[in-house]
């Protein structure tokens, strides 16, 4: 399935463009080169894997077929999460617990190597730490609160469980019957951040071509990378295209493709709600994400507005039009006293999510490798994603192999029917979570 969404640049303008104004712009590949290392895609997962590539001395260059951040790296919620979408009992039921151990370090030093660039390549990007998951039904909170345990014990995490009648010290609302806390946590405006990582790529020695889509590729003496204007010989490939690699011909491509569904999502940006209402409805000024499967999250920014998002498509529904009377309703829902309140931004992005979740890390070949399939919860995980394949293109694997050791299967349906076999699936359990509120509600 192509994906025009991606290629139309008359897309809805979200509220980061209205913030970053005038960005930097990257010449498009017009002559023929040779680097150590060629990325495709110019969102977190490259831009990660760059970064680390290149601070480690390695020549490299990235392939943007748009704009750096076009896709859900600089759309998303701004949610920074230390977690993989799969969750730690997957990883503990497929690699077993000292592996899923290590995974959680590095989840945890990806949050703070998220910190760390933040401060280091001076990026104003409003980032806070504070992220709080939150239970809509005391069904969803028993996890929750069973999950701090098993990780205080298994993993020695800080995490703290907020009981419903403690919640109010950190969101000033009726919906919740508990929550996590996670100060490793955090939110930031995610089209600034990644914006900055570019620039912080470049200050290393990469080189970043924006409009240079990936025509083909073939392996001769390593890696010959076609673009539509120019060549680059290089000794290693990294696919890091997330959804665009719906868009690549070549069967290696339609491999990949086949274990990600893109899955459209919104976001809407508030009025400002001036600082006094803002410190009422989050006093601490956490993130906010529920555990349902079909979930709401939200923020404030730093001139006060709420950024709400929330909803999925699977079935090739890419616009945001139509979309913000349901995501006002879910954010009245949780925040009665902004019912009247004005939506000045509506927009959407697709992210890339593999049938369990849990991020595809591989190779192709000796000299391709691909990241892919981080499934919402990539503003860590990316970094975690990057460090593991640039630390395998210079030599040390072990991170890589672990990784690359999560089994993938292919969607069920093909390309054709995946969406509407997974929208059925997912329907039932938003039915599941709406039955249960209506019964709180009714009680």
């Amino acid at each position: 399935m192509t994906i025009p969404y991606l290629e139309d640049r008359a897309l809805p303008a979200s509220y980061y463009e209205s913030v970053v104004g005038v960005r930097e712009r990257y010449a498009p590949l017009k002559a023929d080169a040779s680097y150590d290392v060629c990325i495709v895609g110019a969102g977190l997962a490259g831009l990660q894997t760059a970064y680390a590539l290149a601070s480690r001395g390695v020549s490299v260059v990235l392939l943007e077929a748009n704009r750096v951040g076009w896709g859900a790296s600089g759309r998303n919620g701004g949610q920074v999460i230390p977690e993989f979408a799969c969750g730690m009992p997957y990883l503990e039921s497929t690699i077993g617990m000292p592996q899923a151990q290590r995974c959680y370090r590095l989840l945890i030093e990806g949050a703070n190597e998220v910190a760390r660039q933040v401060e280091a390549l001076g990026i104003e990007c409003e980032f806070r730490r504070g992220h709080l998951e939150t239970a809509v039904t005391p069904q969803h909170a028993a996890p929750l609160k069973a999950w701090v345990g098993h990780a205080r014990e298994h993993y020695g995490s800080t995490q703290r469980f907020i009981r419903r009648e403690e919640l109010g010290e950190h969101i000033q609302s009726n919906r919740y019957y508990g929550g996590i806390l996670d100060m490793d946590g955090g939110h930031l405006d995610p089209l600034r951040y990644t914006l900055g990582l570019a620039r912080g790529v470049v200050a290393q020695g990469g080189v970043i071509h924006e409009d240079s889509p990936l025509v083909a590729w073939h392996e001769a003496s390593g890696v010959v990378v076609e673009s539509s204007c120019a060549v680059v010989k290089a000794k290693t490939l990294i696919l890091a295209c997330n959804v665009g690699i719906d868009n690549l011909a070549g069967e290696a491509a339609k491999q990949l493709s086949r274990r990600i569904l893109p899955v459209a999502t919104w976001i809407i940006a508030t009025a400002p709600l001036g600082a006094e209402l803002a410190s009422q409805l989050l006093p601490t000024r956490v993130a906010v994400a529920d555990n349902r499967a079909a979930l709401d999250y939200f923020r404030l920014s730093a001139d006060n507005r709420l950024i709400f998002g929330g909803g999925a498509s699977y079935l090739g529904d890419t616009s945001p039009d139509g979309h913000t009377e349901e995501l006002r309703r879910n954010m009245r829902a949780t925040f009665p006293a902004l019912s009247d309140i004005r939506i000045d931004y509506t927009w959407g992005g697709i992210l890339d999510a593999t049938l369990s979740r849990a991020p595809n890390l591989g190779t192709l070949s000796d000299n391709v490798f691909h990241l892919l399939g981080f499934s919402g919860s990539g503003l860590v995980s990316t970094a975690v994603a990057g460090r593991a394949v640039a630390e395998a293109v210079t030599g040390n694997y072990e991170n890589f192999q672990m990784f690359s050791r999560l089994p993938h299967r292919n969607f069920p349906g093909g390309r054709l029917l995946r969406g509407p076999l997974v929208s059925i699936a997912k329907t039932w359990v938003r039915t599941r979570d709406k039955l249960r509120i209506w019964g709180l509600n009714r009680s």
